[in-house]
């Protein structure tokens, strides 16, 4: 029968070969995970790239959705329209050129310090999901902020973890992913110099019009071409505001819709015309409480024979990109068109001609 001395013996000896074993498993896996760098994250998605049908970016509150549709990429973050194929491809670039280069912490608490914790209330991290058509993931990764090799050459790097694995990783690369949704869409719709400005036309829900002209590309400014009898411009200034109403235009958001939606007929009718010929006319709703409204915007040619070439190309390109759309124009939009004749203008001898 074992005696006291040998059961203690047999206990000591069992735990010390624990103890070894624990620390050549702990020093194997950091040698695995070392002998991990230069390999690819996502080493089968090259073969797979066709297949991606959605790719998904969230964070901690929000997110939204990059869906393939046809030839081309929507963004769901902007109602479905038009999403840029080039940034896309780019980062699905980027995704399957993504290697491993070190291993770093496994432990949650420091996940912040790289942006790698869950996207959760708080958290600083993005996830990015790639799905196929039938919504099975091809890709998934949370995505931490550039990152800072320690040893080696410089490289562009950033880190990053798999979504259910402890380990976070150094990668090399470049995830250049923007939250906000508007990034991924083309939202410039036409940029037209104030200077360019032959006419702008802008009718009021009760049928007034403020009707500006210039009557050479030399002249200074845009006048009132509707301007009462006994009546003189006392506010340039309100006109000169108005003139830059299509200056480097962009949208905030858009939506499936045309110019007879109800969203757009309740407010403004303008129509800018150029010294080229080109015409675009907005047609919109009333401002919400913020000062946005929502548009349909047309364009084309007011002289077909007498048109410049950059006019022909800007009137086809905005008729294609938001024909059968509408598109959330910020406030500064309905500032310029609200703008009245009584704002311009004085009556009688006293205000006649001054400017103010």
């Amino acid at each position: 029968m074992p005696t006291r001395g040998l059961l203690v013996l047999a206990a000591v000896t069992a735990a010390t070969v624990v103890a070894s074993w624990i620390a050549v498993d702990a020093r194997y896996r950091e040698t695995v995970l070392e002998a991990r760098g230069g390999e690819p994250v996502f080493p089968e998605l090259r073969d797979h790239i066709g297949r991606i049908a959605e790719i998904g970016i969230g964070w901690a509150g929000g997110g939204f959705a990059l869906e393939r549709r046809g030839d081309g990429w929507a963004n769901t973050g902007l109602g479905g329209y038009p999403a840029r194929t080039e940034m896309i491809e780019a980062v699905l670039s980027d995704i399957v050129g993504l290697r491993y280069l070190e291993p770093k912490t496994a432990r949650a608490a420091l996940y912040p310090r790289l942006a790698v914790e869950d996207p959760e209330p708080g958290a600083g991290s993005t996830r990015l999901t790639l799905r196929d058509e039938d919504g099975d993931i091809l890709a998934d990764l949370i995505v931490g902020k550039a990152g800072v090799r320690t040893t080696g050459a410089d490289r562009a790097s950033v880190y990053m973890r798999l979504p259910g694995r402890e380990r976070a990783w150094l990668a090399e690369g470049t995830l250049d992913i923007h939250r906000g949704a508007g990034d991924w869409s083309d939202r410039v719709i036409v940029d037209i110099d104030v200077r360019s400005v032959r006419s702008l036309t802008v009718r009021h829900a009760d049928g007034e019009v403020v009707d500006l002209h210039r009557a050479g590309p030399d002249d200074r400014k845009l006048t009132l071409r509707n301007l009462p009898a006994g009546a003189a411009v006392a506010h340039q200034h309100h006109i000169d505001y108005m003139a830059g109403l299509l200056a480097g235009l962009s949208f905030d958001d858009a939506r499936a819709g045309g110019p007879s939606a109800p969203a757009v007929t309740s407010g403004f009718e303008a129509t800018v015309e150029t010294f080229d010929h080109l015409r675009v006319t907005l047609r919109t709703g009333r401002p919400a409480d913020d000062g946005s409204l929502w548009a349909a915007v047309d364009a084309g040619l007011a002289d077909a024979a007498g048109a410049s070439d950059h006019a022909r190309a800007e009137a086809s390109r905005i008729a294609s990109e938001l024909d059968g759309w509408l598109v959330k124009l910020p406030r500064r939009i309905s500032d310029r068109l609200d703008i009245r004749l009584h704002d311009i203008i004085r009556t009688g001898s006293t205000g006649a001609g001054r400017e103010s």
